[in-house]
């Protein structure tokens, strides 16, 4: 039985596979539908809370400097972050200027009918593999659900060019592969999600991403001292911050 209970606990060893969006399968409306639902898992299960927790209250000291705060999403999707970031931002004050970049003309599609009313919000199509930016281009950097995409060498390469790109914090949402998380969306996928796209990449996504132990391992190897990583057990999420000033997180969660 304890043997039982040890394999279960340990992650299943991680496995490369596309995912049907990025090979380009599904209808226009089922992208469409499959982008929602992402958004829907990053509002559920901690994306959004992530960001108010470690982006937010940095947001709000950087703004003292009077300039509008650059900020880049990395493979943005339909840009629901950058549309919340910017929806927060109006409503505080706080002067963003946010480039939502996406490897997918597809996914860019849908995020330009989104960001309509919202010319804070520039939507490039680039690799962020090679990302088409100078040093110190960005105030702040993040990203969602991506990091699983890459391979562990793509990673590394990838967070060094963010922290060249980028002359303040670095925050980067993703998944944690376990073997509870996989039972957990294979059950659960069916009741909240009819895009077939959705549940097959769900569990491609959660089979390919990393544990904390291997995301540690990875930065310490790109060189990134400053890294740290927490992680939201329940929902099976980590968020890595890097941060060059090392500033401390104020108490409270901004609304």
């Amino acid at each position: 039985m304890l043997g039982m209970l040890k394999q279960w606990a340990a992650p299943p060893p991680r496995v490369e596979q596309p995912e049907l969006l990025d090979l380009g399968e599904g209808t226009a409306q089922e992208v469409r539908e499959n982008l929602r639902d992402m958004g829907r898992v990053n509002r559920w299960l901690g994306g959004h809370a992530a960001l108010r927790r470690f982006l937010l209250p940095r947001l709000r000291r950087a703004a003292r400097r009077g300039t509008p705060l650059r900020i880049l999403d990395l493979a943005s999707g339909a840009a629901y972050t950058s549309l919340m970031l910017a929806q927060w931002a109006r409503r505080q004050g706080i002067a963003l200027r946010i480039v939502a970049l996406d490897a997918s003309p597809r996914h860019l599609g849908v995020a330009s009918e989104r960001v309509r009313d919202y010319p804070e919000i520039s939507l490039l199509s680039a690799d962020a593999r090679g990302l088409p930016f100078p040093p110190d281009s960005f105030d702040f950097v993040i990203s969602a659900q991506f990091l699983h995409h890459l391979g562990p060498a793509e990673l590394m390469m990838t967070v060094r060019a963010l922290t060249t790109v980028c002359d303040g914090p670095v925050i980067l949402h993703d998944l944690v592969r376990s073997r509870a998380a996989a039972f957990l969306f294979r059950h659960g996928a069916p009741l909240f999600f009819g895009n077939r796209l959705t549940r097959h990449d769900g569990l491609v996504s959660i089979a390919q991403a990393y544990t904390p132990r291997e995301m540690r391992e990875i930065l310490s190897a790109a060189g990134v001292p400053r890294a740290r990583i927490y992680r939201q057990r329940l929902s099976y999420r980590m968020t890595v911050v890097i941060d060059p000033d090392g500033q401390p997180l104020p108490r409270g969660l901004p609304s």
